[in-house]
């Protein structure tokens, strides 16, 4: 089963997506962005990684795929509370092609609709670092609330960042699906 955006699908990792993944993993700009450390991995790394995701149960990876077939980037719901009805929310659009073109906010949307409508879910989170402009405006931008911040959590570049913790209730999500209509015009539900 995929789930379906207006531009975009969301679907099962596979093998055959590991080299872009790895490209990706290895992108010194895009993870100068991201919250945790990465350092230089290799190729059975790589597979190795998939290997430990396929059997996390409290995790779900999905590939994002442009609906022309591209892989543009991953995405899921980490940490996953099924008892309290919660999970942490992330993306990377790791294809440079399709930044900057509203897919992370489609990425985010589409996400949250299945937490959401299908896996019944009460609240997403997603955790930030305060340099990350463009993803805390994405977040913001549908509906996610800045809830706090981890004063110094990280470094990057020589510097102590803020981590913001933001998220996203079923209620408010609700409200701003009935305010914005975005899923209207297909129909409404995953």
């Amino acid at each position: 089963m995929n789930i379906e955006g207006k531009r975009i699908i969301l679907r099962a990792l596979e093998q055959e997506d590991l080299s872009l993944l790895h490209g990706w993993a290895n992108s010194r700009d895009l993870c100068m962005g991201l919250g945790d450390i990465h350092f230089p991995s290799s190729r059975r790394q790589q597979e190795t990684w998939f290997e430990r995701i396929q059997a996390d149960r409290r995790t779900i990876r999905l590939a994002i795929q442009h609906t022309d077939g591209a892989l543009i980037g991953h995405t899921g719901f980490w940490d996953l509370h099924w008892r309290d009805r919660r999970a942490e929310h992330a993306l990377v659009i790791g294809d440079p092609a399709y930044r900057r073109q509203g897919y992370g906010r489609e990425v985010i949307l589409t996400c949250a609709r299945y937490a959401f409508e299908e896996m019944g879910l009460y609240r997403l989170d997603a955790t930030i670092l305060e340099t990350n402009v463009a993803s805390l405006n994405t977040y913001k931008s549908c509906g996610f609330q800045i809830e706090g911040k981890l004063r110094g959590h990280v470094q990057r570049g020589g510097k102590r960042v803020d981590r913001m913790i933001l998220g996203l209730l079923v209620a408010e999500y609700s409200a701003w699906q009935e305010e914005s209509g975005y899923w209207d015009e297909l129909g409404g539900s995953a």
